[in-house]
């Protein structure tokens, strides 16, 4: 290598690749150390005419062998003299992607995202990625959210998680999930976002205040009743793919029946008119929107018919007016 420096001292022109050649320091053809350094500070002196693809096989080269002697975070930091931005990111999450764990690793994330300046994003994209080669679906999502990839979560939740937290119960962990989601900023750009999270967002949010219903605050008795009406008319377009989901839009369907029949109990006074400001009665007005509900057979004629009784006494009622 010497001889090569003085050549190279003598002509600027003389080519940077003989230079830099492990052949020329070292009879281990695979070591790219010196040859890395030594480029670094031939670049500081402006001899910057190396072919770019001898430049991107040199780090390429170095990163390799830093990481396969256990080192990959000092290959990170190789691969991020890449130039190109695209080909930069590129290196890096590959070796994120072999080399971090779902465990967090706190020294080695600060590391590099405050010594090195890796966004986190990169970070929480591979880790994603092996959360889903993994099949942990539960990983991949959180890790999709915390690297803002809002359609990719939006995805993993509606089709490996939502339908089993609803069924299970674990419809807070959901709502957590799907509450990021739910930004006017965010779910503007998620596919199917209508036919998903958001339908699966009203209606948590709407069991999370029936939960916390105080009886004598009619006029969010009243709110309720108009976003569950709402609601109902839209579970029909939940996206269905498996039994699990048709499950899950029957128990959201369900759920959404017994709310309405809540709030209309909550509504009926025997001292007061039970003839709405259009002249039906109230549970006449709710029998198109728990028909429509996407619920088994035997449980829709089971709601019909309790319906039909609650109209009976209404009707009699209002004959004794």
């Amino acid at each position: 290598m010497s001889f090569h420096l003085l050549k190279l001292y003598a002509d600027r022109l003389h080519r940077l690749e003989r230079t830099l050649s492990p052949a020329t320091h070292t009879s281990h053809l695979l070591d790219y150390g010196i040859s890395w350094f030594v480029h670094l500070m031939l670049r500081a002196v402006y001899y910057v005419h190396l072919p770019a693809y001898s430049y991107v096989a040199l780090q390429n080269d170095f990163a390799a062998q830093l990481e396969s002697l256990g080192l990959w975070k000092w290959a990170v930091f190789v691969l991020l003299h890449l130039v190109d931005s695209a080909d930069r990111q590129r290196a890096v999450q590959q070796v994120l992607v072999r080399q971090c764990s779902l465990n967090e690793n706190e020294d080695d994330e600060a590391f590099l995202i405050e010594k090195l300046h890796v966004p986190a994003k990169w970070i929480y994209e591979a880790k994603a990625l092996i959360a889903q080669y993994d099949r942990i679906p539960e990983k991949e999502a959180e890790f999709c959210l915390k690297a803002g990839l809002w359609n990719a979560a939006h995805e993993v939740i509606m089709k490996k998680l939502a339908a089993a937290y609803i069924i299970s119960g674990n419809e807070d962990t959901l709502l957590n999930m799907l509450t990021p989601l739910a930004d006017d900023d965010r779910n503007c750009d998620i596919f199917d976002w209508s036919e998903g999270g958001e339908i699966l967002f009203h209606y948590l949010s709407i069991k999370k205040e029936m939960m916390a219903l105080d009886e004598g605050d009619q006029e969010l008795v009243e709110r309720l009743r108009e976003q569950l009406k709402l609601l109902c008319t839209r579970v029909k377009d939940l996206s269905c793919d498996s039994l699990e989901d048709r499950l899950c839009q029957s128990e959201i369907s369900k759920k959404c029946a017994s709310y309405l029949k809540s709030l209309l109990f909550l509504e009926e006074r025997p001292d007061e008119d039970v003839i709405l400001d259009d002249g039906s009665l109230p549970s006449l007005s709710l029998t198109p929107y728990i028909a429509g509900l996407p619920m088994p057979e035997d449980y829709a004629l089971s709601e019909l018919r309790a319906l039909t009784r609650s109209y009976i006494r209404e009707f009699l009622r209002r004959i004794r007016w």
